[in-house]
């Protein structure tokens, strides 16, 4: 084998870097239904000093971009801003979402520090407390003003998130107009169930099937449209920590049975070994679950990333 394939084979780490998805807080203010917070409850509270988030960096080697929150809000971190410098600085992607509630951040420190992608997730206004649990329409309407009012840099791309369930659709043109007049990308995005243990065993609780009936797509009907490669897994390029710095198995797994150790306990090369060779990756792989979160493009790549996912990634019918 060339020395080529044998990089190219450890996930493209040595030529392109990898990306880390890590959480800065443990704990949400939201328990939206559609994420695992909602579904299981949310970890002990912890909040990600700026050392160890350095120490983090170092310990991954070539990261191509960061992704500041996993399952939670990284606004609601005092310190963000510290967090998007020390990447800026490293001349690392940094990626923000927030739904602008129960924030702490300063949010004009924040956007100095020249964040990649700063992306508003929103769901409409009619439903907002169902969809986006403890969300106030006041809340949101009363920050979006606040921090559209910030001097945009055009070093980073502003986003707005619509996600789209079935009895939602008719807020899209007020939310399009919305992000029209504070200059935002806006993406109406069918909103996904991102609970992955659960599809994977088909372990829904009332609650999680109550939202489900609520998507444009189940999870099941997304998976059944997509093109599966069952060798291979883009989650294999990436690492997801939490706020502790405990390594779990990718993004779209939450409980401590998915936790691999800290990142202090293990190398890198351990655990993207153990990504590889997890028994659990191989029943994802064969349900086609791994295909779920590939059923829109990323936002900063792509000025339509529906269409593009479409296009590339969907079974034509």
């Amino acid at each position: 084998m060339s020395i080529y394939n044998r990089l190219k084979g450890d996930l493209g780490v040595a030529l392109k870097g990898i990306a880390l998805n890590v959480d800065l807080l443990n704990g949400c203010h939201m328990r939206c239904p559609s994420c695992a917070v909602g579904s299981f409850g949310r970890r002990p509270h912890k909040l990600m000093d700026l050392d160890k988030f350095k120490r983090i960096l170092d310990w991954a080697g070539h990261v191509r971009r960061v992704m500041l929150y996993v399952y939670s809000d990284p606004c609601m971190h005092p310190l963000l801003h510290l967090f998007v410098r020390e990447c800026y600085d490293r001349g690392i992607d940094s990626w923000i979402s927030t739904v602008l509630q129960g924030t702490t951040c300063n949010f004009d420190k924040v956007l100095k520090e020249k964040p990649t992608e700063f992306r508003i997730s929103f769901a409409g206004w009619d439903h907002m407390e169902y969809y986006q649990k403890n969300a106030r329409k006041q809340v949101f309407n009363r920050k979006i003003r606040k921090v559209c009012s910030l001097p945009q840099n055009v070093a980073t791309d502003w986003t707005m998130a619509f996600h789209v369930y079935r009895d939602n659709q008719h807020e899209i043109p007020r939310a399009k107009a919305l992000a029209e007049k504070y200059k935002l990308k806006f993406v109406a995005l069918p909103c996904i169930f991102m609970v992955g243990e659960k599809i994977v065993r088909k372990d829904y609780s009332e609650q999680d099937l109550e939202l489900i009936s609520r998507l444009v797509e189940t999870p099941e009907e997304a998976i059944a449209s997509m093109k599966h490669d069952r060798t291979y897994c883009k989650m294999w390029k990436q690492i997801t920590l939490d706020a502790k710095g405990d390594l779990y198995l990718c993004q779209l797994l939450y409980q401590d049975e998915f936790r691999l150790g800290n990142f202090e306990e293990l190398s890198r090369s351990q655990v993207l070994k153990a990504m590889r060779t997890h028994p659990f990756c191989r029943e994802c792989m064969q349900s086609g679950m791994h295909t779920y979160q590939e059923c829109y493009g990323e936002f900063i790549k792509y000025d339509d990333p529906i269409t593009y996912a479409e296009k590339k990634r969907r079974v034509k019918p």
